[in-house]
């Protein structure tokens, strides 16, 4: 049984539709992404999700209970669902523990609850400070813990490493990750950073538009997008002119490529093929194909823009070592398999 269902979904505001027939499953203790630019919906589909807005139509099940469907609607505070908000928005005057405590004082595990929840997030030696005294970054874990804290079966997180700084928000991804499993929670993350969702996600929603556009794994939509607009909100990809040769290879101007469809492709049928820039290399051993145009240095490797001797300019990746200066002569090849997409 999925730990959330949602079908043929769609909500907005004042009766016009922001999102519209949205369905996904998601199985228990995964960590969803939805990922998507301002604007496609992300945040109105978390809020429907977690009872704050009624859909227009559709349904929503959460471990085999329908909370919004046709001639059901359970209120958010009924849902047990926990919600981390971008900024954690701890109680000032409380310090940690009792942050943490707020949502379970009649339980009377609840002291029992906090220390394990303290544990958990590394933070037993703060239980009495002041959220004021925390770095963005603890504040986060604490916000979690108290999101935690009443066993919810489904925790969601809005866009929760925005206002860290960016040094931290690797550690916040792995922090956060590492608590989620450690709890066996299932949890859903809303973001608009592709590398968030790409390292934090066990499965991958992408939006645009108010529409899902893709679901699946990080790896699969990566590597085998199905639409130019999958591939562009998952990162920096070459669009290359391609013509079909046979049912799996496609002609570019780098010569026949083999690519990754299962087949269905019809000889001379037109599209493009989708490259990643890690995907092109610069052969140091071949005769010469085009020319550097531009490197742009990225700390950990460079982007490189080479220029086609047909005119075609795509993008690579190098380590950093390695210097490029424009107007040099290169010759540049694909090593990996890429996506035919027809026109």
């Amino acid at each position: 049984m999925s730990a959330i269902s949602v079908k043929g979904l769609s909500a907005g505001y004042g009766g016009a539709a922001v999102i519209s027939d949205i369905s996904f499953e998601l199985a228990e203790q995964q960590l969803l992404a939805i990922l998507g630019p301002s604007g496609s919906g992300k945040s109105t589909l978390l809020k429907t999700i977690a009872g704050f807005l009624t859909p227009i139509n559709g349904s929503i099940t959460l471990d085999g209970v329908t909370v919004s469907g046709a001639t059901t609607f359970i209120p958010p505070e009924k849902r047990n669902i926990g919600l981390v908000p971008q900024e954690g928005s701890l109680f000032p005057h409380l310090d940690v523990s009792a942050n943490i405590r707020f949502g379970i004082k009649r339980d009377s595990q609840s002291r029992q609850r906090v220390e394990e929840l303290l544990e958990i997030i590394g933070m037993k030696e703060f239980a009495h400070a002041r959220p004021q005294e925390l770095s963005g970054g603890q504040q986060q874990r604490v916000a979690l813990a108290r999101a935690l804290a009443p066993k919810p079966k489904l925790i969601l997180l809005d866009e929760p490493f925005t206002a860290l700084d960016t040094s931290l928000r690797a550690q916040m991804r792995d922090d956060i990750r590492s608590i989620l499993t450690l709890t066996s929670t299932t949890a859903i993350m809303v973001t608009h950073d592709q590398e968030e969702a790409l390292a934090t996600a066990d499965q991958l929603a992408i939006m645009q538009g108010g529409k899902l556009i893709a679901f699946g794994t990080p790896l699969s939509l990566y590597n085998a997008p199905k639409s130019i607009a999958v591939a562009q909100l998952l990162g920096e990809i070459n669009v290359i002119p391609a013509v079909v040769e046979a049912d799996h290879s496609v002609r570019t101007d780098f010569g026949v490529s083999t690519t990754q469809d299962s087949g269905d492709l019809n000889p001379g049928e037109s599209g493009v093929l989708i490259v990643r820039p890690e995907a092109i290399i610069i052969d140091e051993h071949s005769t010469p194909n085009a020319t550097i145009v531009d490197s742009l240095f990225h700390g950990h490797d460079s982007l490189i823009s080479v220029r086609m001797d047909s005119g075609l300019v795509v993008k690579l990746r190098e380590p950093t070592q390695i210097t490029r200066t424009p107007g040099d002569r290169c010759a540049v090849s694909v090593t990996r398999l890429g996506t035919f997409l027809r026109s």
